[in-house]
């Protein structure tokens, strides 16, 4: 490394002490709430998974991708597919299982229990 390297380096370091740094983010609700719907609506809460079935037959789950990239993200409930995930709630508050893991696009995986986003 040269002089001349070193010396670029430390200016940008000591600049970047002094940047204004940006505002946080606003905090988003905690906790997914699960709403029961014959058809996926249109306009799905980011905060929401629509349980979507009738007569007490669930088919499959949708929600908004929880990264941010506002993907809409359907899992079948149905027992003989394959993935199938389990959509379990306890007043209101949703679980599913097992984890999430999007193969495309934005790539997140995470785990939904009790509400709440935990990422692996």
């Amino acid at each position: 490394m040269t002089l001349w390297n070193a010396l670029r380096r430390a200016t940008l370091w000591v600049i970047g002490w002094f940047r204004p740094r940006p505002a946080p983010a606003p905090p988003l609700p905690t906790r997914y709430r699960l709403d029961y719907t014959r058809d996926v609506p249109e306009a799905i809460d980011p905060m929401t998974i629509a349980a979507v079935g009738e007569s007490g037959h669930l088919w499959y789950a949708a929600l908004v991708c929880p990264c941010g990239c506002g993907e809409i993200i359907q899992l079948s409930l149905l027992p003989d597919d394959r993935p199938r995930w389990q959509l379990t709630s306890h007043e209101g508050v949703p679980t599913l299982s097992p984890s999430v893991w999007r193969h495309r696009g934005c790539r997140s995986h995470f785990i939904l229990r009790d509400g709440q986003v935990t990422w692996c």
